[in-house]
């Protein structure tokens, strides 16, 4: 870290923070802690990572070896669950619930204990949107739909990146830069594109540190020229101390869409939350109320697991799905995701009741369905028959450019 504490945004403290505890250095995770909290308090979690360090702290000190061990007795769970009671009763720590499931959960001794960047590391991305059957869908039968990948159809008419630049992407993971990582994941997502695909690109924090209004319209939407845009998305380089205002780039995008026609799918690559005041989830919900053919996805790079869930709330409101990343191949990964062809499930009223990426499955109520695959005018519309307790297999072909489907039925899994 470059920059003295007493430099940094409250936002720059807290992804320092988080860093630090990460990297299990509890020290210089706490000391940025309090420093956080004296500068802010937009950051209520910073005292439960807080007592989080301390639980962590007790928990190695109880585990530190003072001497060599002698050969381990035979398990005794009644008696470790005893001296788990002990030690939390001496700490009189918050979280004890959660410790002691964690204790009891661990591996035995032998085997190897994962460290916290390797957790975040086997983070799952998004799961199908399969519906919740409710007691009125069991009663008249459950089915399963799936929709088989094909390769070489256009994923969207239109797809909008915007690329976080912010000071916390000059940040190492492994000793490579996150804003090098999500050069290097764009770019295998650009090479893969369809020729047909129109593409834009905007950023924030580029060029001015401390500055809520340093949001860019890099490339407007308009045809792909692959060489054009790798060198483009290859040459944001953050700011040192720059911000994150992602509602209002989220707002300038209604006035880069007038006029466009087809289904839009937006990307937002971020690796932290708003830090200028903005809204973001009340702009993507008026950016897909506005614009309907308009869908907000968000990857989420190195963000922790607790603190996920107010990236996914962009997406929810945007009519997309989030997606999380931790490292270079997650990252590439999850963006393959996120602009993955999708479906879209009508039932006999013309109502949407589901959707999901090609390749993943829907429950549904046994009954008579439009699937609608790609944007307007779509690649493919069918009519499928869900039946109950079977899987209907929906198996996609592309011929000379036309996609056709090709039905089937088994026993659902």
């Amino acid at each position: 870290m470059d920059s003295h504490p007493d430099q940094l945004t409250p936002e720059q403290l807290y992804d320092q923070a988080l860093a630090f505890f990460r990297a299990a250095r509890w020290e210089e995770a706490t000391q940025t802690l309090r420093q956080l909290q004296a500068q802010s308090n937009a950051y209520p979690e910073a005292e439960a990572l807080l007592d989080d360090i301390q639980l962590k702290q007790g928990l190695e000190r109880v585990q530190s070896p003072t001497a060599a061990a002698p050969p381990r007795e035979p398990f005794n769970r009644g008696r470790e669950v005893t001296l788990v009671v002990i030690v939390l009763a001496v700490l009189g720590l918050s979280g004890g619930s959660w410790w002691l499931w964690s204790v009891l959960s661990a591996p035995t001794a032998g085997a190897p204990m994962a460290s916290q960047q390797t957790a975040i590391g086997t983070l799952p991305t998004a799961a199908p949107n399969a519906l919740t059957p409710t007691t009125d869908m069991i009663a008249s039968g459950i089915g399963v739909l799936t929709v088989t990948k094909v390769e070489n159809t256009t994923v969207a008419d239109n797809i909008y990146f915007i690329l976080d630049a912010s000071g916390s992407m000059l940040a190492k993971i492994n000793d490579q830069r996150k804003i090098d990582m999500a050069h290097q994941a764009l770019g295998a997502i650009v090479k893969d594109l369809n020729d047909s695909t129109k593409v834009a690109l905007r950023t924030y924090g580029r060029n001015r540190a401390n500055d809520c209004s340093d949001i860019e319209l890099v490339r407007p939407l308009g045809p792909l020229n692959r060489d054009a845009l790798l060198a483009q998305i290859n040459s944001i380089v953050p700011v040192n101390r720059s911000n994150t205002p992602i509602g209002s780039s989220l707002a300038a995008l209604s006035a880069d869409l007038v006029g466009v026609k087809g289904q839009t799918l937006v990307v937002l690559l971020s690796d932290g939350e708003e830090s200028c005041n903005g809204d973001p989830v009340a702009e993507a919900t008026r950016l897909h109320t506005d614009n309907p053919n308009v869908r907000v996805s968000v990857v989420g790079f190195d963000i922790a697991p607790e603190f996920q869930t107010r990236l996914a709330a962009i997406a929810d409101a945007g009519d997309g799905t989030y997606f999380g990343a931790a490292d270079v191949n997650q990252l590439a990964t999850a963006l393959r995701q996120a602009i993955a062809l999708n479906y879209r499930v009508y039932d006999s009223k013309g109502r949407e009741i589901g959707h999901s990426s090609v390749g993943d499955s829907l429950k549904l109520t046994a009954g008579s369905y439009r699937v609608v695959i790609g944007g307007d005018p779509p690649l493919l519309e069918q009519t499928v028959d869900i039946r109950k307790g079977m899987t209907t297999l929906m198996a996609l072909s592309i011929d000379r450019g036309k996609l056709s489907a090709k039905l089937s039925h088994d026993w659902a899994k």
